[in-house]
């Protein structure tokens, strides 16, 4: 067997004070038992062989090992005896405790005739236990010696027989004899106890081997356990950023959720990213991680850890960062006490009174342009940056730094969205106005063929008329002429009278002339009755009036009633007219009309299914404004309606009754003479149309006021 390559068991690890402190725990439970069962054997020998050895010196030299082992094990036990060299000196202290127990023994079972001594071996294993190569050895000297030195003493009186004499000669050989035996058994005993402490220490030295190995391996495992946590780490602080990319559009809360985890996860309490929120913005932007809990802190006049123009400096050199002067891309900055670094010389006095032992500056590449920069400070200048961490920090920058791209065009999307929508609003609102200015104008186009057409007809029929009236005076004055001759004829002599009184009872003569008169007074009433007609029709479409003029606003309604007599009249709609005292105005009288037209005929046909329908029409003079109020005694109009009424095409009228031009017509023609329509209405009571006109004498007055309206943009 060859130990040359054995390595020593003290060289190969250094037992820790835990480690020694179970240890120590083990030996003394061992020594316990052990003790126990020496007691156990001493009962035995009581027993069975009671006056063979001193039963009681035997078990009183177990119960001491007892005792004073237990004395130890509370100690130990209550760490009381904890520390590395106490353990050391209380484990010397026992093997030597141990060694004069057994050396006691030994002696009550006759010493050099005891067979116990092989006990001996007993320290020198728990020894080699505790202690190294060196220790060993050691207890085998203390053993040798103990044993050698119990036989010597227990029989030095025998020596002097050693030595010849010739009255004692027969002793003398028997002492020689008696020596020899106790020389052989101490040569044994030492040279066992030292090959047994060379065997034992061998065999401490290969258990300590494996478990230096089995440690070795251990601490292998925890390096590459503690690898795979921080490589766990780091995927979890980038799925954290990505997560909170993905869950929300907060460039703030994405910076803070960066510097809060990559914070914790270097265990440094002053973490910042720093960067501009827009290109064109003058002003930095810091967010801080703080380990006091909170979230984190945005922005400079918040800052806890830092100073806001070490941060700006930081940030403003980041070119520098980014090219070196052999065009090798830099990534990561690590500085040692940054306060002497050059490069920081004009921040010099800023960064003593913060203190910086050691500081990482990160920039965050984005396609070859800086987004910001991350700075990691730390106090103490002796701490080690490993790679790992430095492999977390650049992750986490580039995670930020498309977190801050995506922001900006998160960003220029959106002012672009909004422009859009912007203009697709107003190209609706345009749209919209457009559709209501082409059915106005065709409205107004058919309304004014519809004046066209009424006056046509007027026209044409003024003329028949005329002759007609003009000639109903003179068939008048001839028929009176006629009776006047006739009633002449009736004093003609007798026979001639006789005739001609037969000839009035053949034809009837007295109703003839009753009802001529008749005749006569149906066609006067009647030809007053159409040149009324027509004159109203040529009020209302006012065709010779389309050009602004003053007018009356009476005059308006009155001939707008007659066209709408399908609605008023006898046996129809009661129509009640209390007029004030109203001066000329000057408007467009025919576009007045039609909103007289389509106010009256919405009354009319709100009310038309009522017994007691009627509609009110009011006008009065208020704060120089004319004032015209339509009422009717009708359903009203719901509420979530009456914002949209003069919208154009809105109508509550059943499909093909209505095109919802009539009140947005009405809207345009009141503005355009510079006053207002209101509308009240109670649902179940009835509604109100106000119609307010100013009173304008002077043309350009008019003109200046009313604005632009449907008629000046076509």
């Amino acid at each position: 067997m060859t130990t040359t390559n054995l390595p020593d068991t003290a060289k190969l690890h250094t037992q820790s004070s835990s480690e020694l402190l179970v240890k120590t725990e083990q030996l003394l439970f061992f020594r316990l038992a052990f003790a126990a069962v020496g007691l156990l054997v001493c009962l035995i020998l009581w027993l069975f062989s009671p006056g063979v050895f001193d039963i009681v010196a035997l078990g009183g030299s177990c119960a001491l090992v007892m005792a004073y082992t237990a004395i130890v094990l509370a100690l130990v036990v209550t760490k009381r005896i904890s520390k590395k060299k106490e353990l050391n000196s209380a484990n010397a202290i026992l093997v030597g405790l141990d060694v004069l127990a057994l050396t006691l023994i030994v002696h009550l079972t006759f010493g050099v005739e005891s067979d116990l001594y092989v006990l001996y071996l007993l320290p020198i294993l728990l020894s080699s236990y505790t202690f190294g190569k060196r220790g060993t050895y050691l207890t085998a000297l203390l053993v040798s010696v103990s044993y050698v030195g119990l036989l010597v003493v227990e029989n030095f009186e025998s020596l002097t027989y050693l030595f010849p004499n010739k009255d004692v000669t027969i002793a003398s050989a028997y002492a020689s004899k008696f020596w020899s035996r106790i020389l052989a058994r101490s040569v044994l005993l030492v040279s066992v106890s030292f090959i047994w402490a060379r065997f034992v220490s061998y065999m401490s030295g290969l258990a300590q081997h494996g478990e230096n190995q089995l440690r070795d391996q251990l601490e292998d495992n925890n390096r590459m356990v503690s690898e795979i946590r921080s490589q766990a780490q780091r995927e979890a602080l980038i799925n954290s950023i990505n997560s909170a990319l993905r869950s929300t559009l907060e460039l703030d809360r994405i910076l803070v959720t960066a510097a809060d985890e990559l914070a914790t996860a270097l265990s440094v309490f002053r973490c910042a990213i720093v960067c501009k929120l827009a290109e064109s913005d003058d002003e930095i932007f810091v967010c801080e991680a703080d380990p006091d809990g909170e979230a984190g802190r945005a922005g400079q006049v918040t800052l806890k850890y830092f100073d806001a123009d070490i941060c700006e400096f930081i940030l403003n050199i980041r070119a520098r960062y980014e090219n070196r002067a052999d065009g090798v891309l830099m990534k990561t900055f690590v500085y040692s006490e940054p306060s002497l670094e050059p490069i920081f010389e004009p921040i010099k006095e800023r960064l003593e009174e913060v203190g910086w032992g050691s500081l990482i500056v990160q920039p965050m590449i984005y396609r070859d342009l800086s987004k910001g920069v991350i700075i990691i400070a730390e106090m103490d200048p002796r701490r080690n940056w490993y790679a790992n961490d430095l492999e977390l920090i650049k992750s986490v920058a580039g995670q930020v730094a498309v977190a801050i791209e995506q922001a900006a065009l998160i960003e220029e999307l959106s002012k672009t969205n909004d422009d859009l929508v912007e203009k697709n609003i107003n190209l609706d609102t345009k749209n919209s106005e457009l559709k209501s200015m082409q059915s106005q104008v065709i409205h107004q186009e058919k309304m004014a063929s519809l004046g066209r057409l009424v006056a046509g007809i007027a026209h044409e029929l003024n003329n028949p008329i005329n002759f007609v009236h003009g000639n109903l005076p003179y068939l008048k004055e001839y028929v009176e002429d006629l009776k006047k001759l006739v009633d002449a004829i009736d004093g003609v002599s007798d026979e001639a009278h006789g005739r001609l009184v037969e000839l009035k009872d053949e034809v009837r003569y007295d109703f003839l002339i009753t009802d001529l008169d008749n005749i006569i007074a149906d066609l006067n009433e009647g030809a007053d009755r159409i040149r009324h007609i027509i004159r109203n029709l040529k009020s209302f479409s006012r065709l010779d009036e389309a050009e602004l003029k003053e007018a009356m606003v009476h005059e308006g309604i009155e001939s707008t009633a007659k066209i709408l007599s399908q609605y008023y009249g006898r046996d129809k709609i009661t129509l009640i007219k209390n007029f004030g005292e109203l001066p000329a105005i000057l408007c467009y009288p025919g576009q007045l009309n039609q909103v007289w037209m389509n106010l009256l005929s919405n009354a009319a046909q709100a009310v038309h299914d009522k017994d007691d329908a009627r509609v009110e029409v009011r006008t009065e003079v208020v704060d120089s404004e004319i004032v015209v109020s339509i009422s009717d005694n009708g359903p009203g109009i719901k509420a979530d309606i009456q914002s949209k009424i003069f919208d154009p095409f809105f109508t509550t009228k059943p499909v093909g009754q209505g095109t919802g031009l009539g009140l947005s017509i009405c809207h345009s023609i009141v503005g355009r003479h510079g006053g207002r329509i209101e509308l009240r209405t109670k649902l179940n009571e009835g509604t109100t149309f106000t119609v307010l006109l100013p009173m304008r004498k002077d043309p350009s007055e008019f003109f200046s006021a009313q604005g632009e309206s449907i008629y000046d943009k076509y």
